[in-house]
């Protein structure tokens, strides 16, 4: 099993002190997605090994639901993901759970402000949980077995921190990641003030910021999808149908686009390189944008609708188009990929509506009118404003 250096100094870390060490390149973490959407540096581990332990549980037919800081942050970082965190999340604890090889600890205060280096053996080093996700529902004794035998594969990947894999947790198994989230919503619930209640959805949206599934099976596409693809196609064919003549090429394609807008979404939200993006990658992920514009209007609906707009044409447009349509379209999918499935496919239908708008201008400049080229000189500079916005 290869060992890779993902490795902090030893010593306390900020979060945004570790953020500032991916953008400059010192770090080199796995990113990984938590339940909400969100995208969050795997703090210590590299793609690599983020990658064993994701085959070697897929070995063994399990998934794993990753959580601790190292996966959404100390909790001074986790308060700021959701307003019932903030009310809720203590700064501090008073043990470490033991896991199959790695012992506990009590009557000790660790503090939850920072990610903590101070070597395997310390107690007050901030580990990582990995709770076994088992679809098949194996006897409890069978599970131990697998989590004993994970944990020890996880000890050869040279960590700085301890890996502990979790069977079970208070007693109870997890046969999906909808098991998982009820028991993380009813932990959250325990926390509540006394006589004060808080609405399941709420627990549950609070919670899935907290941990990460891996090799945790999920839908494809939703029923959101669909309506984006259709609502999507609608508003291809309106914007184009104001100037130009409209082909069945176009809702076809747009169909498609809306259909998969959730994972186009995410694709550019993770070329932007958030939590830790930096104007390069910002721009990577624009450019991204453009690719694929102009690579289906130049090959796909101009030839098939046969418009014959000229290649020089197509390119000033797809450039102005990215810019503008492009700049504001990453920045609702940087923020609505923070979401859960149905958030995320909401930032897909709010962002076509407001494509539609910016493409009306966009058909104009396909038709060559000048006072076109200037409106959407300006939307691209207020968008191109917010997407290169630093923001967690």
């Amino acid at each position: 099993m290869e060992a890779v250096a993902a490795l902090l100094p030893p010593g306390r870390h900020a979060y945004e002190d570790i953020l500032a060490g991916v953008r400059s390149g010192r770090y080199r973490f796995a990113r990984i997605r938590a339940a909400s959407g969100r995208l969050n540096v795997l703090i210590g581990l590299s793609p690599a090994q983020l990658d064993t332990l994701a085959r070697e549980a897929a070995r063994r037919g399990l998934g794993l639901a990753l959580i601790g800081s190292r996966v959404s942050g100390p909790r001074l970082r986790q308060r700021t993901l959701d307003p019932l965190l903030a009310e809720l999340l203590p700064l501090s604890a008073e043990k470490r759970t033991p896991s199959p090889t790695w012992p506990g600890a009590e009557g000790l205060r660790i503090e939850k402000t920072a990610i903590k280096e101070f070597g395997l053996n310390d107690p007050h080093t901030s580990d990582l949980h990995a709770i076994l996700i088992d679809p098949t529902c194996r006897p409890e004794a069978v599970l131990a077995r697998q989590a004993l035998e994970l944990e020890l594969a996880f000890r050869g990947l040279g960590t700085s921190f301890p890996i502990k894999v979790m069977a079970t947790l208070e007693g109870r198994r997890f046969r999906g990641e909808e098991d998982f989230i009820a028991h993380g919503a009813g932990y959250l619930a325990r926390l509540l003030p006394p006589g004060t209640t808080r609405r399941a959805p709420e627990l549950r949206r609070a919670f899935s910021e907290l941990y990460a599934p891996v090799g945790v099976a999920r839908p494809l596409l939703v029923r959101a999808d669909l309506v984006n693809g259709l609502w999507n196609a609608v508003l291809a064919s309106l914007s184009f149908s104001a100037a130009l003549p409209l082909h069945p090429v176009v809702p076809v394609a747009a169909f498609a686009f809306g259909l998969g807008g959730r994972y186009l979404a995410r694709l550019k939200t993770w070329v932007s390189g958030a939590p830790a993006e930096t104007p390069a990658s910002n721009a990577a992920a624009l450019a991204l944008d453009g690719l694929i514009g102009t690579a289906l209007m130049a090959l796909l609906v101009n030839p098939v609708a046969g418009w014959g707009l000229p290649l020089d044409r197509i390119l000033q447009a797809s450039a102005l188009h990215t810019l503008s349509k492009g700049s504001w379209r990453l920045w609702l999918d940087k923020r609505c990929s923070r979401l859960d499935v149905r958030g995320q496919a909401r930032g897909v239908f709010l962002a076509s509506g407001l494509n539609f708008l910016i493409g009306l201008v966009t058909a104009f400049v396909y038709a060559g009118r000048p006072a076109a080229v200037v409106l959407q000189a300006a939307l691209a500079g207020a968008g191109l404003a917010l997407a290169f916005r630093r923001g967690d």
